[in-house]
C-alpha cells in the first residue's frame, strides 16, 4: 500500500536474528529502531494511511462492541494490588443544603482491571532499563519520558484488530485449558485457531486479542472463589509460552500491540517452575541476563515498545466475531491522557 502524502515513512522490522539492536542493551532490544528518545514504539506503524485503510476495510456495519472490563472487576486483584474505590458526592449549596448536582470520585490502580501496560510499567530486570535504555532514574520528575500519556497525543492505539479465540478453540475441541492454572498454550495452537477460524489473515500494525477464558470463568465464580484467586500463594494464569518461539513469532507478525483476557498476556507466573534452563530456547548467556520473570514482557515491552494489554474483556467481542464469521474489526482505544502515567484502561471498542 503507498503512503499517504502526509504520513512518515516507518522503518521496517529488520529479521528477528538480527536482535538485538543496541548491541550494549539486553537480549532482544530494537532499541533505536524508530529513533533517538522515541516515544511511540510499535505504535510508530498506526500512520495516518494505516489507520484510514483499516478503517475502510473493516467498518462495514457500524456495530460497536466495547472491549473493557468493569474497573470493579476483578472484585479481589491479584497481585496484592486494591481494588475500585468509588463514592458518589453529593454538591451542597453556600447553606450546606444537598442539591440535585452530583459528583463522583474514582480512586485505582491502573494495573487493577482492563489495562494497557504503558513503557514505564516492566522493564529488564537484570539490566534495570525501560523501553528505549531509559533507567528508573530518569523517570523522576520527567513526565514527558515514556508516559503513556505520548500514545494519546498520536490519536491512541488505533487500527485494524484481530481476534485469535483461543477458548473457543478449545472448547470446539474438548481440549482443557483452565484459565486459572499456570496453563501455557503455543504459536502452534493459534495458528491452529487461525485455522480453524478460518482466519484472520494477519498484517503488518495489526493490534492482537487472544481470549483465553479468564473473564468469563471469573464472572462464573461465586464471591468467595473470586477472593480466594487473590490469596493464592502463586499467581497462577494461563498465557502464551514464554519462549524464543513464541517472541519470534509476535515479532515477524509485525504487531503494534498484543493484549489479552488474563491478568498477565504470558504464562503466570512470570517466573515460576515452568521457566527452567533451556525452556526458553535462548543461549545460556541471553538466559543468564533474562533473570527476574516475565520473558515476553522484558522483550515486548521493554525491548520493542509494544503495549500489553491484560484483563480485556473479550467475550462480546468473540460472539460477534462468530457471528459475523469475521475475525478482525477496526479498534478503538484511547487510554487516560496522565502525564507519565505506567498504565491506562484501555477505554476501547471494536468497530464492525
Amino acid at each position: 500500500m503507498a503512503s499517504a502524502p502526509f504520513d512518515t515513512p516507518v522503518p521496517e522490522r529488520p529479521p528477528f536474528d538480527s536482535l538485538p539492536l543496541n548491541p550494549n542493551g539486553p537480549p532482544g532490544n530494537a532499541w533505536g529502531l524508530y529513533g533517538d528518545n522515541d516515544r511511540l514504539g510499535a505504535l510508530n506503524m498506526l500512520t495516518p494511511a494505516v489507520v484510514a485503510a483499516a478503517a475502510r476495510q473493516e467498518i462495514q456495519t457500524g456495530e460497536r462492541v466495547s472491549l473493557d472490563w468493569s474497573l470493579n472487576k476483578p472484585s479481589h486483584p491479584s497481585f496484592g494490588r486494591p481494588p475500585l474505590e468509588w463514592k458518589r458526592i453529593i454538591k451542597k449549596d453556600v447553606h450546606g443544603n444537598n442539591r440535585t448536582v452530583n459528583d463522583d470520585y474514582l480512586a485505582f490502580n491502573t494495573q487493577g482491571s482492563s489495562q494497557w501496560d504503558g513503557f514505564r510499567h516492566y522493564g529488564y530486570q537484570q539490566a534495570k532499563r525501560f523501553y528505549g535504555n531509559v533507567a528508573i532514574e530518569q523517570l523522576e520528575g520527567a513526565p514527558d519520558v515514556i508516559g503513556i500519556d505520548a500514545w494519546v497525543e498520536k490519536g491512541g492505539i488505533v487500527g485494524r484488530g484481530v481476534l485469535l479465540d483461543y477458548a473457543g478453540y478449545c472448547k470446539a475441541h474438548n481440549i482443557d485449558a483452565p484459565p486459572y492454572e499456570s496453563t501455557p498454550f503455543t504459536v502452534e495452537d493459534l495458528e491452529k485457531v487461525i485455522t480453524f477460524q478460518g482466519g484472520p489473515e494477519l498484517q503488518k500494525g495489526d493490534i492482537l486479542f487472544i481470549r483465553s477464558g479468564c473473564t468469563e470463568a471469573y464472572e462464573k465464580m461465586t464471591p468467595r472463589e473470586q477472593q480466594a484467586i487473590a490469596e493464592r500463594p502463586s499467581p497462577n494464569f494461563i498465557g502464551l509460552t514464554s519462549t524464543k518461539t513464541s517472541l519470534k513469532w509476535l515479532w515477524e507478525h509485525n504487531f503494534s500491540a498484543v493484549a489479552g483476557d488474563a491478568p498477565s498476556f504470558e504464562q503466570a507466573p512470570l517466573a515460576g517452575p515452568h521457566v527452567v534452563p533451556g525452556h526458553t530456547e535462548l543461549s545460556t548467556e541471553d538466559e543468564e541476563k533474562m533473570k527476574g520473570g516475565g520473558l515476553i514482557h522484558q522483550w515486548v515491552l521493554a525491548g520493542w515498545g509494544v503495549p500489553i494489554g491484560e484483563m480485556f474483556d473479550l467475550e462480546a467481542l468473540a460472539a460477534k466475531c462468530k457471528e459475523r464469521q469475521r475475525w478482525s474489526f477496526f479498534v478503538s482505544s484511547v487510554p487516560l491522557k496522565v502525564p507519565g502515567g505506567v498504565a491506562s484502561p484501555p477505554n476501547a471498542i471494536a468497530i464492525f
